[in-house]
């Protein structure tokens, strides 16, 4: 077992540091960009004077012949063929990490069209995944009057954070997120829901509630973002 924890952990490292190459695959990438850009412009331009110059016929076949233009141009032609085989097969294995990475996703943003929707998709999370309460908790409490906030809610204040009961989600929406100037969060044994705003809503939890979630957030006309 620890033989294979140890083979899992290096191939994650391995993984972690080829990902974090991706730049260098854009450094590669653009001076290849730039070439066939060019090639392609370059055959524009010769066509459109032929076009509009047949009496140069002899010349452009002369020219071909001299740098030897057809054996170039089917060379890069092959490579580039050779180029796109691979990259369909890269990006093949590519979607198919991406399917196996989200199996394990543990965080997901959804954007929704207006509040309602959003305080309507947290009162079906609150359903279905059966929360009783929250715990309410601010990112800065230094100018911030909890026992006000509180009895606002209709919460149970515990040192800097406020319990809150399930039932009265609509108040965090009415009582805190109308001042959108007060960062919190909302805790509870399954998830953690981050505000953006008011129809912004960042949720951390385990991949299985983030399914579900992401199920539930389809319902209620949600962008599910997939960064």
């Amino acid at each position: 077992m620890n033989d294979i924890n140890s083979k899992l952990k290096k191939t994650f490292e391995s993984l972690n540091k080829s990902l974090y190459r991706t730049t260098k695959a854009l450094e590669l990438y653009n001076p290849l960009a730039e070439i066939f850009t060019d090639v392609s412009k370059n055959f524009r331009e010769i066509e459109l004077i032929n076009t509009k110059n047949a009496h140069l016929n002899k010349e452009i076949e002369l020219e071909i012949k001299k740098r030897e233009l057809i054996s170039l141009y089917k060379k890069m032609n092959s490579i580039v063929s050779n180029i796109k085989s691979d990259m369909d097969i890269f990006y093949k294995e590519m979607n198919d990490g991406n399917v196996f990475l989200e199996k394990f996703r543990t965080y997901r943003r959804y954007v929704f069209v207006d509040t309602k929707k959003s305080e309507d998709f947290l009162k079906k999370i609150i359903d279905s995944f059966n929360i009783e309460e929250f715990i309410l908790k601010f990112n800065v409490v230094g100018t911030i009057d909890i026992n006000e906030i509180s009895s606002k809610v209709k919460g149970k204040k515990i040192g800097t954070d406020i319990v809150v009961l399930a039932e009265n989600l609509n108040l965090i929406y009415e009582e805190i997120l109308k001042s959108k100037v007060i960062k919190f969060r909302l805790l509870t044994d399954s998830i953690i829901i981050y505000f953006e705003k008011d129809n912004v809503l960042y949720i951390e939890g385990p991949s299985k509630k983030i399914k579900l979630c992401d199920i539930d957030a389809q319902n209620f006309d949600a962008k599910i973002l997939d960064d």
